[in-house]
């Protein structure tokens, strides 16, 4: 499968140790670090770095969270994680997530995160430009 609609190349994970089941399989919640780490990685590239973000005031909540495994991944395998913008609005945006095996191409995993603005004070804010 290609990474049609995906605008940045994906980012590799190395699945170690650590991230995997009695079985050498990754474990679910392995996931979730995976995509903050593409995700953090893909605003970068994008010219946004998530410090800089914060530091002036913009912090951004995972609201919601959604995961569909499709074929476990071993350890030392290689991941590649694409993520892309489904959807933006004033204060909130959703990124997709698609997680391939390198070795072969075959998708692992599928996800969404929505993600809201807030300031330091929990409220609401508009998201900055460049987002």
């Amino acid at each position: 499968m290609s990474d049609e609609g995906f605008d940045q190349p994906p980012h590799r994970v190395r699945v170690r140790y650590c991230e995997t089941d009695r079985m050498g399989i990754a474990h679910h919640g392995s996931y979730v670090a995976w995509f903050e780490e593409a995700r953090t990685e893909h605003m970068r590239r994008s010219g946004t770095a998530y410090r800089q973000m914060e530091d002036d005031g913009y912090l951004l909540q995972v609201v919601d969270l959604s995961i569909r495994y499709q074929k476990p991944i071993d350890y030392d395998d290689v991941a590649l994680v694409s993520v892309r913008l489904k959807e933006r609005a004033n204060a909130a945006f959703t990124l997709e997530y698609r997680v391939r095996r390198e070795s072969d191409g075959a998708v692992t995993a599928t996800g969404e995160t929505r993600l809201a603005c807030v300031g330091r004070d929990g409220k609401l804010r508009r998201l900055p430009e460049g987002i």
